[in-house]
């Protein structure tokens, strides 16, 4: 009886993404809304915003639980990824490529820090409702 609820406790606690999976998974995801949302508007706009809270949604709700720190800490990650790959595609201010890069980069993080750290929040929020459900 207690190996068989072992065995069930360890089976559930594996299912999911990995710690890996997490980051490798949700920056792939956002880095296409984002490169989307530069395409379509030419900058990011808030379809990036709304979407590094669904991916860390997602990717909070799909983790394994003994991994749940992955997706408290990928969307600041991710969002930094995808920033300084595919958010270049967007306009950037600046005359030189440094001057544009250190702008993007401080701009870029600073304007839409809410919504990064209103993901974490997120992210935060349904690891702990997920971690004691299963306690």
């Amino acid at each position: 009886m207690v190996m068989t609820q072992i065995q069930e406790a360890n089976s559930e606690s594996a299912q999911g993404w990995t710690y890996q999976g997490v980051f490798v998974l949700s920056a792939l995801s956002f880095m296409v809304i984002m490169a989307a949302d530069c395409l379509i508007n030419n900058t990011v706009t808030a379809w990036s915003e709304f979407g590094i809270v669904a991916v860390s949604s997602v990717a909070a709700l799909n983790v394994r639980r003994n991994d749940l720190m992955a997706a408290i800490w990928a969307p600041p990650i991710i969002w930094l990824l995808a920033l300084e790959t595919v958010g270049q595609i967007g306009h950037q201010q600046g005359s030189t490529f440094m001057h544009r890069q250190i702008l993007h980069l401080a701009y870029g993080l600073a304007n839409h820090a809410a919504w990064i750290l209103g993901a974490v929040l997120v992210s935060v929020v349904i690891s702990v409702i997920r971690r004691l459900r299963h306690s």
